[in-house]
Parts: structure tokens; sequence; C-alpha cells
């Protein structure tokens, strides 16, 4: 048999549906609390890269500009780029900024691609929007300039070899030169020399034309890159948007909320529906009591069903036990309707309640009103409620009078043992939403090993505010 009532998520809903407001609640509290930080502004600035200079085809071209993407892309990221922005105008950076850019200013900058094209936008955050727009622009400008610098630090080396070679050749010509001057016209000695000189000159052209290519390369290369589109101060912040986080608050509330409300449910064993009832008493009826104040109609009443199926079973029977399911369930009004429905039928009714109170046995009756008689019993004394009980049969009760006893669990008090020989029947009363599963089937149980049948059960969806359980 189950130890817990079966999961579902309606039951789940309907039983812990205060958690899953609490949870909503929170969130959306949470929510409203993060929406009301300071406001962030973003500016964007477009950099244009231009890689149809240095490519001599269109797919090196493409491949050229994602490779050159990548590259400013990291270096939007580093430390002299940040650096660099720091110490524009316009730009404001905290201490903690200057002092480790590349893990605190670095968070507020991001780069990426401009949907697939040879546009890299460099986006900033900052408080305000003319320091957002001062930032992007910064930073762009100083990944231009990086990568103008790490160019020209390439070309360095062979331009200077080229520089020297240049001077060599120049020296060495201004030589040949002098000694042509020197020499005697049409001797072999001013042929000789005009002979050197001009292929020193020779020399000289070429790695003049290298030193002209390389020039040119390293201009088309500084100049790959621009800022197309300046950033400009936005008009709105970026967030926080209020309705955003209140839409996240609320998803992310009803989420939790219901895993919440599905763990509760899934790990309590409290009885909240007839069907958990009847199979922990194991009870061939079990019936729901709504409560006072709610409108039924007279032959839907738990009461004349449960008194009915006592009497089906056992006609013969006069005595019957209205037994709490556990400590915490009260039995007094559920032993009065059962009276009432017995009374109504004709029936001559004495019904046994007790106060809670009192330790002695008061005078018999309490109360009598139309085939109807209510006695108080003291509930704590099991004895002498037993005792009150075989009072009753003697001065109050004729042979053919129906007895309803209110009596606590047998987990509780040993009442419901002490009137099994002369009470053979007992309806087991649970209360929606406090009794355990375990509690009611070993009442039951209790009450079948003592000779009790358990005939009926009766779920109350409200506990009276006063009475004993």
């Amino acid at each position: 048999m189950e130890e817990r009532p079966p999961l579902s998520l309606r039951d789940a809903l309907l039983h812990r549906w205060l958690l899953v407001l609490a949870i909503v609640g929170a969130f959306l509290l949470a929510a409203g609390i993060l929406s009301l930080s300071k406001p962030v502004y973003a500016a964007s600035a477009a950099i244009y890269l231009d890689v149809s200079r240095t490519a001599p085809g269109f797919d090196e071209g493409v491949a050229a500009g994602e490779l050159l993407q990548h590259d400013f892309i990291v270096a939007s990221q580093s430390r002299p780029v940040l650096e660099a922005a720091c110490a524009s105008a316009g730009v404001a950076c905290t201490p903690q900024e200057l002092a480790a850019p590349e893990s605190t200013l670095a968070k507020r900058i991001s780069a990426s691609s401009y949907r697939g094209t040879s546009t890299l936008l460099v986006t900033a955050r900052a408080p305000t929007p003319d320091q957002a727009a001062a930032l992007a622009n910064a930073v762009a400008q100083a990944i231009i300039n990086q990568d103008k610098a790490e160019v020209v630090r390439l070309f360095t080396q062979p331009r200077d070899n080229l520089q020297k070679q240049l001077k060599e050749l120049q020296a060495a010509m201004a030589e040949e030169q002098q000694q042509l001057q020197r020499s005697a016209a049409g001797s072999p000695a001013a042929a000789g020399h005009q002979v050197q000189l001009t292929r020193l000159q020779g020399q000289y052209s070429v790695v003049f034309g290298r030193w002209q290519d390389l020039s040119e390369q390293q201009d088309r290369l500084t100049s790959v890159a621009t800022v197309g589109q300046p950033a400009l101060p936005p008009a709105r912040p970026e967030g926080p948007s209020r309705l955003r986080y209140l839409a996240a608050g609320l998803l992310a509330g009803i989420f939790l909320g219901v895993l919440a409300a599905l763990l509760v449910e899934r790990f309590n064993d409290r009885i909240f529906n007839v069907e958990t009832l009847a199979r922990a008493t194991q009870s061939p009826v079990a019936l729901l009591d709504r409560g006072p104040g709610r409108a039924r109609p007279a032959h839907h009443s738990p009461y004349s069903l449960a008194l009915a199926s006592v009497l089906a079973r056992a006609p013969e029977t006069r005595t019957v036990l209205v037994t709490a399911a556990s400590h915490l369930d009260r039995t007094d009004a559920v032993a009065a309707g059962l009276g009432a429905v017995a009374a109504e039928a004709g029936q001559r009714v004495v019904v046994v309640q007790s106060d809670g109170q009192s330790p002695e046995r008061p005078a018999l009756p309490t109360s009598s009103a139309g085939g109807l008689t209510t006695v108080t019993a003291p509930a704590q004394n099991g004895a002498s409620l037993a005792a009150t009980v075989l009072e009753v049969r003697r001065e109050v009760a004729s042979p053919d009078t129906f007895v309803v006893v209110a009596v606590p669990s047998p987990d509780s008090s040993p009442s419901a043992f002490l009137l099994g020989r002369t009470a053979k029947r007992a309806v087991v009363v649970a209360t929606a939403g406090v009794t355990r599963v375990q509690d009611a089937r070993r009442s039951a149980e209790l009450l079948r090993y003592s000779g009790i049948e358990v005939a009926a059960a009766i779920l109350q969806t409200r506990r009276p505010s006063k009475g004993r359980r």
C-alpha cells in the first residue's frame, strides 16, 4: 500500500497555492528591487575594415577580413588598448579600472562583427550617455592606433635594412663619381669607373623600388581600419528594463513555485481527498464533509450516507463510535451530525460528546430536543467515558435507542478499546490537509485489532475552532 497520496500537478497547486504565491511574490519583489538600480547606457562605434586593399582575390579578402576582425576583438580586451582609452578625453575610469583594466574595464566593453559584414561594432557601457559614447569612440580609436603601431613595428626592420642599403649605394656611387671626375676623359680608368657607376645606379634603383613597395604596403595596411561611424550618446538606457525584469521574475517565480509545490507535495503524506482516506483506512465508504455554511442537498449529506453504510452492514447496530483518525482531528461535530440524521429518521438518539475540560462525569442528560439527547462526558479519562456510555444505556437510553459516541484517536486514548465490547462499528473522522496517511492507517488498524469494524470514513474540510479532538 502506498505510504503517500498519488502526486498530481493539480493537487499540488490546489494544496500549495500559498507557497507558489509566496515564491512568485518574492521573485517579483527581487526583480522590482533590481529594476530600481542605476541605469546603464550603451553606445557603439563602427570600425570599417577595407581588406580589399591587401587581398589579391575575393576569397583571400574574406579570410583576411575574418582574421582581422578576430584580432580586433581580442585587442578590445587588451591592457594597452584599455589604458589608451582611459587616457582619452571625456573618458572616466575608476582607480580600480586603471589598476586592472583587463579585469574591470573590459567588462564594460564588447566587440563583435555587424551582421556578418566587414564592419566591427565596439560597444561600451557607462552610467551616462556621454561617457558611454566617449568610451566607445576611445576604444575604437585605440584599437586602430594599436593596429597601426603593430604594422609599423613589423615593417620597421625591413625598411631600416633597405634604408641602410640605399645609403651604402649612395656612398658607393658618390665615390665612383669622384673617381670618374679625376680620371682622364676616354682613358680606360674612366671607362671602368663609368661601368661601375652604372652598375651601382642599377642596384640603387632596384633597392629603392623595393623600399617604395614596402612603404606602399605599410601605408595600405595602416589604413585598412577606419572609424566608419562614431558612437553617439544614446537617448535611453540599455537597462535595467523594469518590464523585462518583472517578466523574468514572474516566469522564474512561477517555475520555481510550481517545482517547490510538487516537491513539497511529493514528500507530504497528509490527506486531501476521500480517495486517499479510503485507501488509508480501507473503509468501504469514504465521504466528504464540506463543513458548515456550505449548501448541499439533504440526500447528499455525508452523515446520511455514513449512517446508511453502518446500518447496511449491520442493521442491529445500536452503538456507533465516531473515532478521530489522529490526535489533531475533532469528532464532536460529526457525532452530532450523525445523531441529527438518525433523529430526523424517527430514531431516538443519544450523542455522547466530550468537553475536554472536566475530569469528572457531569449529571445526565446535558440537553435534549426532538428525539436527540446530547450528553457531555470527560475525554481525558477513557474509563470515565466508557462508564458514561454504560450509564447512558442504563438511565437514558432504551434498548432500541441509537447511541453515537465521539471518541479520540486510538493512538492517543484507550476510549475506543474500552467501548469495543459494546460498539462494533466505527466511523473514522479525518481533516483535509491535517491528518496524515500513516495516522489514519494506524487508527483504522488498531480499531480492527480490537474487534471494531470501520464502516465508513468522513473527511472534514474545516476544523472547528473549539471542542475535543
